[in-house]
């Protein structure tokens, strides 16, 4: 039989010591993904904090940090994609916000609304098992939670853009030489959390277990040069492929296989929103990014819902049959009506 839901089952858990709310994300079974219980939560610790002035240590339950939106549920209609995307994205804003310490134990899986909660916070830490990415165009949308405006402003674009259109994934060493985490740390993560807990001296903490990670277990160093050349910021995403083709590497042609199996209309998405977000502040950003996430996963959700049931659902192999299917035939008149999103509520995020 199972459990009735408790205190203790609770998707969130905050502990209040000192000065500092350590805030547990607590659905392990579902790679800490948020729900709409969770983000409510969330928001009533983010008016407590800052009612407080107290400071946030966040991390998570099991393998990951948190893997983002609960997709299943928003493809299924479980759970509202306004709702939850205007929770998600106004909870990171909110939080980023805030005029005191916030750290994000990046320890295990941190993707999507997970990578936005971490970027909001002005302190992260990086580990060996930190897997990173924004893997939204393998799904049929586009990155959010503030992808947009982080990753295109990157001391590398490059690698920005790259990781906004093809979803690959940084490991805790590459988190850490790109400006994800200004910590990187061997040390098991729970014994770093249980001395945090002790005292106030959190940067103390984290410097006395830092170590600089072996650049050799680096999966960016070998390839940034061919990377930067290939994802050049300046051209579109056929020059992108050609040079990748053209380059003929070991890695470059994994990246144009990889290219090629995501989906176009998300890969055009993806690509403007970058190219704008260069120009927008944060909050603007994010305004930008719900009006696609709604528009990608509920009035136009073809893609979203047919790539989460064959990746997910049924855990199939192979291309979605994507629509449309190829690059040349997604125009204006399939992505502009995304960023504009007539039909759906707008993310009231105030001016602070």
């Amino acid at each position: 039989m199972r459990k009735s839901s408790s205190r203790i089952e609770s998707p969130l858990v905050s502990v209040a010591k000192g000065n500092t709310y350590f805030v547990k994300i607590n659905r392990p079974y579902a790679l800490n993904s948020w729900n709409l219980e969770m983000i409510h939560l969330l928001h009533r610790l983010i008016s407590q904090a800052r009612e407080e002035n107290k400071n946030f240590v966040f991390y998570g339950q099991g393998r990951a940090f948190s893997a983002g939106g609960d997709i299943i549920s928003i493809s299924s209609g479980k759970i509202s994609s306004e709702e939850i995307f205007i929770g998600e994205l106004a909870a990171v804003y909110y939080v980023s916000l805030l005029p005191t310490m916030r750290i994000a134990l990046m320890d295990g899986i941190t993707m999507g609304g997970g990578s936005g909660l971490a970027w909001s916070c002005n302190i992260r830490v990086s580990t060996p098992n930190t897997i990173w990415a924004m893997p939204e165009t393998s799904i049929g949308f586009s990155p959010d939670a503030g992808a947009s405006y982080h990753l295109s402003r990157m001391n590398y674009p490059e690698l920005g853009l790259y990781l906004m259109l093809t979803g690959d994934r940084l490991n805790g060493t590459d988190c850490y030489l790109y400006g994800f985490s200004q910590y990187y740390i061997e040390e098991d993560i729970q014994k770093v959390l249980q001395e945090m807990q002790d005292t106030e001296s959190f940067i103390d903490v984290l410097k006395k277990y830092h170590v600089e990670p072996d650049l050799k277990q680096s999966r960016i160093i070998p390839v940034l040069k061919e990377l930067r050349y290939c994802f050049n910021i300046y051209v579109g995403i056929e020059t992108i492929m050609y040079r990748l083709r053209e380059l003929g590497s070991k890695w470059s042609l994994r990246a144009l296989s990889k290219i090629q199996e995501l989906c176009p209309l998300s890969l055009r998405v993806a690509h403007e929103a970058f190219n704008r977000g260069k120009h927008l502040n944060y909050r603007d950003c994010l305004k930008m990014e719900y009006n696609l996430a709604v528009q990608m996963t509920h009035f136009r959700a073809e893609n979203f819902k047919e790539a989460v049931k064959h990746k997910l659902v049924k855990k199939e192999s192979g291309r979605v049959n994507w629509i449309p299917n190829s690059l040349e035939e997604v125009g204006n008149d399939a992505m502009m009506p995304l960023f504009e999103n007539e039909e759906g509520p707008k993310l009231p995020l105030p001016r602070l």
